[in-house]
């Protein structure tokens, strides 16, 4: 076969084509997969999902170490009377009104909140934001209540402890968020299921508004919140994104912890001098 000038020519323009097209097939086929979140530039502890990670406490950045300036203190008292190991309750901090149930700061690095039936401690609950141990080394979620309290099972639990559920937990906006000792269904259906550990769940001002089927619960936490705190909060990697009950750690400090549960339950009584006084 003889080819023409002008048939020449024109195969030879296609060629510039199909090396453009096999460069991009290459692309695709070898493509890097994210989250799909918008804040691509915020970092996050990148770990193999093998094995979990271990921490260095001087080596957890500023924002999980220092004091946030829109984190209102902690209101301090007996560990038995706030709920915290440490002493300092930040979540439902009106001590007199909500007898029963706790916000505890802190980080803990002993992984997941599902315990059967409770979650059990591990560092003798030297943990809590205002403790020795901060970032709770070596410590599970349980260790940020108080002795004689545990992490709150569920929503029918914060139920029984707080007339008011979630409300008034946090101040409107504060970014803070306590967890609860279970997951949900893929379907986002909370449940006592030990198998379903979909998302975080609990009270405070981050993370998403909970589903309805969680109620009293009103947030909740999944692989891209915890991605947004910049390692504060650390739900596992994207093959984990149906586990986060199951694999959560929080080596940062602030935003939130864990969501304490008095373990008996005790009825407000009136001082014979005062009618605001508390007598446990």
């Amino acid at each position: 076969m003889q080819w023409t000038a002008s048939e020449n020519g024109s195969r030879l323009d296609i060629v510039p084509v199909l090396l453009a097209f096999a460069f991009v097939s290459g692309l695709v086929g070898c493509r890097v997969l994210t989250s799909g979140l918008t804040n691509q530039g915020a970092t996050s502890p990148q770990f193999d999902g093998a094995a979990m990670p271990a921490f260095d406490n001087d080596a957890v950045m500023d924002q999980a170490v220092s004091p946030a300036v829109d984190e209102p203190g902690g209101i301090a008292g007996t560990p038995d009377m706030t709920g915290c190991s440490d002493g300092t309750r930040e979540g439902f901090r009106d001590l007199g009104t909500w007898i029963n149930i706790a916000g505890c700061a802190g980080g803990f690095d002993q992984p997941g909140v599902m315990g059967t039936p409770d979650l059990a401690t591990a560092c003798d609950r030297n943990a809590g934001n205002t403790s020795t141990n901060p970032n709770g080394t070596k410590c599970s979620a349980a260790d940020l209540c108080a002795a004689g309290w545990r992490v709150c099972r569920n929503g029918d639990d914060v139920s029984a402890h707080s007339a008011s559920g979630c409300e008034s937990c946090v101040l409107p906006g504060e970014p803070r968020f306590f967890l609860v000792a279970s997951g949900a269904s893929p379907m986002g259906v909370c449940s006592p299921d030990l198998s379903a550990s979909n998302d975080l769940h609990g009270c405070g001002g981050l993370g998403d508004p909970e589903s309805e089927d969680c109620s009293p619960l009103i947030r909740r936490m999944g692989f891209a919140d915890c991605l947004a705190t910049n390692g504060v909060w650390w739900c596992g990697n994207e093959s984990e994104s149906l586990q986060e009950a199951k694999v959560v750690i929080k080596p940062g400090v602030n935003m939130g912890g864990a969501l304490c549960c008095r373990e008996v339950l005790i009825s407000p009584s009136l001082d014979a001098d005062s009618s605001s006084a508390i007598v446990y």
